[in-house]
């Protein structure tokens, strides 16, 4: 939800990591804080356009044969209307924007199926501004809900 509460118009959310990672659920929650609701994989419609306080479009790349097909979405038309944009399997779309992106990979952790190693780069001074913002609310849930306890499992990196 941080991720969406920093959203602007005009973002773009590149997710990637395997099947049952949480692309999807990171989505709802992005969605949540934009004011979406039902949000759920758009696997066989491609693309699902949401209203909220911005507009989220979700697309998710997974069933795509080639790189070609992700280029023909037209997904530069979203971006320039001002809507959020979440593309899950992103590294299917050999085009992506390189400003105002932040680029998620989310990744097992060790043996424990649940637990995340997630990767978050921006792209772009807006972008890098919202990763700051997202860093800030991490580090305040953390010490708030670990009361400042910096434990092996409480580790953030820049």
């Amino acid at each position: 939800m941080s991720i969406g509460k920093h959203s602007f118009p005009g973002l773009t959310i590149l997710l990637h990591g395997g099947l049952g990672m949480g692309k999807t659920l990171l989505t709802q929650g992005i969605g949540k804080a934009l004011g979406c609701r039902k949000i759920k994989s758009p696997t066989f419609i491609l693309i699902a356009e949401h209203e909220g306080e911005i507009p989220l479009i979700h697309a998710d790349l997974y069933r795509l044969d080639s790189h070609v097909e992700a280029d023909t979405l037209d997904f530069e038309n979203y971006i320039d209307n001002g809507c959020v944009l979440v593309v899950e399997w992103a590294e299917r779309w050999h085009t992506p924007p390189l400003k105002d992106t932040l680029d998620i990979v989310i990744n097992q952790y060790g043996e424990d199926y649940n637990s995340r190693l997630i990767t978050v780069r921006a792209l772009g001074e807006n972008a890098e501004v919202l990763l700051m913002g997202l860093s800030d609310d991490i580090l305040e849930s953390t010490c708030e809900n670990e009361g400042n306890y910096e434990g092996t499992g409480n580790r953030l990196h820049n």
